[in-house]
């Protein structure tokens, strides 16, 4: 299903235990960056559908009029992935095997992005077997 994603996005991921074992799948999710309004957000371009298991590359587009950068934030609020501040136009890829369910955060925390602008996605990481 297509998504944007504004507030809450529903994905899923995990983290933690089993940091070494094979993917169950591995694939890219494209992220652009979208600030045309007070709210920030970041919008995929495809289908979400992360599961315990999966290794997901986040291919994150600035597709904005500031920079941003992008966080993988786990439930208990570990980051799990960074990339660097992207200039307009510019791209970032970060990867994170997920290991467990819940809900997991995507955030920009260049200046006040997140704290004015509240861009953060919230998506949800299922069970593998539904």
């Amino acid at each position: 299903m297509p998504l944007t994603i504004v507030a809450v996005l529903a994905v899923s991921s995990a983290c933690g235990a089993n940091s070494e074992a094979d993917p169950v799948r591995s694939y890219a999710l494209g992220l652009r960056a979208d600030d045309s309004a007070d709210r920030y957000r970041y919008v995929a371009t495809g289908d979400v559908d992360i599961r315990v298991g999966d290794a997901v590359t986040f291919e994150f587009e600035n597709t904005g009029t500031t920079i941003h950068d992008l966080r993988v934030v786990d439930p208990d609020g570990a980051t799990l992935a960074t990339a660097t501040p992207v200039a307009v136009g510019g791209r970032a890829e970060v990867t994170v095997t997920f290991r467990e369910t819940g809900f997991h955060r995507l955030n920009c925390l260049v200046d006040d992005h997140l704290t004015v602008h509240e861009m953060q996605t919230l998506f949800e990481v299922t069970d593998p077997s539904g």
